[in-house]
């Protein structure tokens, strides 16, 4: 088993800069965490008042002054003849304290550093990570908190060096404030790093990559938390395999090390022996009794003894020596081979960024993006191997989220039904001293399409002057030939809310056999009762008109949208503000609205068709609005505008209902099912009680048409606001606040 050694540096005292209040505890509990949790070799605390490290002749001093600091750097890891440490090794770098950024280089401000002087008074980063690769360790790992001002940054701090054959954890991005948080006694990145490299069994933060992705979703929400400003941790691993280095060898799972067994074999194959054999041995730490392991680095051996290099072969890939060769095994790499390397490791950079945002678009992704991803995997000479490596710690990452999102909404749903219980008794004691209004409607549908035999919209009015004696109740209803029956709400101001009568009736539920995903199954039979649709998905107008109406329980923002025009859907509002808008409207008109349940929608929107679409088999940029320029089947492209239209824009489906297939998303009740097994069967929304997700339905301007079918279902944090989503409005037969 390598060594581990790790080097804390806290500063609250300055000179020449403002103090601050929790720097030196943030390194003193990390030194704790080094020693007694982790079980470090060697730990050097530098802090006002640290006790100098025993040398003979004489000790060191630990003030974390320019002058120390620099010194027992040079001092103790100078000598590249003699290193201190060998390549299985690991060194821990930690810094709290004020950052600079001059020249172009990163710095780390000192004690008695000068402000006015920073490239002769601070020590650079590059400077550091120069020391401490020269201790002979491979894995090096820097965690700077250190971008902790008070005021204006004026653009200084921490930036986006890259040091070779270094790990390096940001605690934020650049001109961005790291924050202390005093309810802590520490600093927000600092405490959140502690908790996770605390974490064991599956939850660990082993892994470099877990914990970057551990430290980027807390220290925001953290700082949300005690109402401190954004801050983003970010990580710079170089090479970028380093980013499945296990950083914690007692917490590490046989899982961890799966990822460093395929970057062992990629080096061996390649040729890169020494690389090979460290990876290999790290391994070993992990899985003493790994056989894979034993046998490659035996097989290793062998190849050193007996092996010699074929230059007439193709030649073999090396990774430049900083990055991965012990000490004393030094050999020369040509520039062609350094450069196909650095591509092949750009290549596996932009892989992983282009699934990640794929990923962040969508969950889980549809057959498209996966051609799209499979497709750019080839073109950037991936093998299958190498992205499933990138792959799966993403996706994992994704679930692990919704997990979490759905533990968190169940204490918020309970607050929730607590508060609707207060207000209903409220609510009820009112009603008792008014008159109670009553809306009733008895749809019964002819086999014609379009046509009703029997509408009856009844208003009764129970104790004369309820409304008011000059009072007007705005319902309008209309009949004529090819069109829907419907009423009109009036909202003011000119402004008018049409609502579609929908049959009840029964319908098979999600896609069949040949069409879909998984969690667009099991197809089932549901039965709907009627009820009233929005015609058209809430405009603009619309919004800001119910926006100006009493608050219920929250605030409502009167121009949210991203793409603005008043006849245009109103999007960029989460699932919280779509209800508030049918709380503010029941309230105003007597009638209880709410948005559609997942079943509601669906049978709205196939009106009762069976294809993929209300059209038919296919889909194109005449009928809606989405990504037209992609087919679906055999349909001529179209044009992808880019953008919302004003609603009615295209042909309605059978029920008169506009725009059910693409232009914006639209919200429904339910929280977020991974399929159909148990869901209901009477058109009720599918409420778990546990889901922070919502389901959203029908597609949007900007996605692909396969996710516009009738079937399609997703998903989004109800919590979440985005330039695609946008929801219409139900009102059910009978029903009254």
């Amino acid at each position: 088993m390598g060594k581990n050694w790790a080097i804390a540096v806290g500063i609250n005292v300055y000179d020449n800069l403002l103090p601050l209040k929790y720097a030196k505890a943030d390194a003193e509990a990390m030194a704790s965490w080094f020693k007694d949790e982790a079980n470090f070799d060697e730990i050097f605390l530098f802090t006002e008042d640290s006790p100098k490290i025993p040398q003979n002749n004489p000790s060191i001093s630990t003030k974390p002054t320019y002058g120390t600091l620099r010194r027992f750097l040079r001092a103790q890891f100078e000598n590249i003849e003699k290193p201190l440490l060998k390549p299985e090794d690991n060194l821990w770098f930690f810094f709290a304290g004020h950052g600079r950024r001059a020249g172009d280089k990163d710095y780390l401000m000192l004690s008695d550093s000068d402000p006015g002087d920073v490239e002769h008074t601070a020590i650079s980063v590059e400077y550091v990570t120069q020391r401490l690769r020269r201790s002979g360790a491979e894995n090096v790992v820097l965690l700077l908190d250190a971008c902790r001002e008070k005021g204006s940054r004026g653009g200084l701090g921490i930036g986006f060096e890259k040091h070779q054959g270094v790990i390096t954890f940001y605690s934020c991005t650049a001109n961005e404030l790291s924050w202390e948080i005093e309810e802590l006694k520490h600093g927000s990145f600092t405490h959140t790093l502690l908790e996770g490299l605390r974490l064991q069994a599956e939850a660990n933060c082993a892994t470099v990559e877990r914990l970057n992705r551990y430290l980027c979703h807390q220290v925001p929400e953290l700082n949300k938390r005690y109402g401190r400003k954004v801050q983003n941790p970010y990580l710079k691993a170089e090479p970028p395999y380093k980013m499945y280095f296990i950083l914690l060898e007692h917490s590490a799972t046989l899982k961890d090390v799966e990822p460093l067994k395929f970057q062992a074999s990629l080096a061996e194959n390649k040729g890169n022996l020494p690389l090979a054999e460290q990876l290999w041995i790290r391994v070993l730490t992990v899985s003493p009794g790994d056989n894979e392991a034993i046998a490659a680095i035996q097989r290793i051996a062998v190849k050193k003894i007996t092996e010699r290099q074929d230059f007439t072969q193709e030649p073999v890939i090396s990774i430049p020596e900083s990055a991965t060769l012990p000490r004393g095994e030094e050999r020369e790499a040509s520039e062609t081979e350094i450069q196909k390397e650095e591509q092949h490791q750009q290549n596996l950079e932009r892989y992983r960024q282009s699934f990640s945002q794929a990923v962040e678009l969508e969950f889980p992704l549809n057959e498209p993006n996966l051609r799209k991803l499979r497709s750019l995997k080839q073109s950037l000479q991936l093998t299958d191997e190498e992205g499933k490596q990138i792959e799966q710690p993403i996706v994992e990452q994704k679930e692990e989220e919704r997990l979490e999102q759905q533990q968190e909404v169940e204490r918020e749903l309970r607050q929730r039904e607590e508060a609707e219980r207060l207000q209903q008794q409220q609510e009820a004691k009112k009603n008792q001293e008014a008159s109670n209004f009553v809306f009733e409607s008895l749809v019964i549908p002819s086999l014609q399409a379009f046509e009703f035999e029997v509408v009856k919209l009844v208003v009764k009015v129970e104790k004369s002057g309820f409304l008011g004696l000059g009072s007007k109740v705005k319902i309008n209803t209309h009949r004529s030939p090819g069109q829907a029956e419907y009423f009109t709400e009036d909202l003011g101001n000119g402004i008018t809310l049409d609502m579609v009568s929908i049959p009840g009736g029964s319908f098979m539920m999600g896609s069949p056999e040949g069409e879909g995903r998984d969690v667009e199954k099991p197809q089932h039979k549901v039965t709907v009762k009627p009820f009233f649709m929005g015609k058209y998905q809430v405009t603009q107008k619309q919004w800001r008109v119910i926006a100006s109406f009493p608050k219920v329980s929250g605030d409502l923002n009167p121009n949210p949208s991203y793409f603005l025009g008043d006849d245009l859907p109103v999007e960029n509002v989460n699932w919280e503000e779509a209800v508030e808008f049918c709380a503010r409207l029941s309230l105003q008109t007597r009638r209880k609205y709410r948005l559609p349940t997942e079943a509601e929608w669906e049978y709205a929107c196939r009106s009762s068709t069976t294809t993929p679409f209300y059209f038919g088999e296919t889909i194109t940029g005449d009928l809606a609005n989405y990504r037209a320029s992609q087919i679906y089947a055999n349909e001529p492209e179209g044009e992808y505008r880019g953008e919302t239209t004003p609603v009615g824009s295209f042909p309605p489906n059978a029920f008169g209902l506009y725009d059910m297939h693409g232009n914006v998303a639209e919200w429904c009740e339910d929280d977020w099912h991974n399929n159909y097994e148990d869901a209901p069967n009477d058109g009720t929304a599918w409420l778990s009680g546990v889901s922070s997700a919502k389901v959203v339905r029908g597609g949007s301007w900007c996605v692909y048409p396969t996710l516009c079918r009738s079937a399609y279902r997703n998903y989004s944090p109800r919590a979440n606001r985005d330039f695609y989503i946008g929801f219409r409005v139900v009102c059910v037969a009978g029903s009254t606040t």
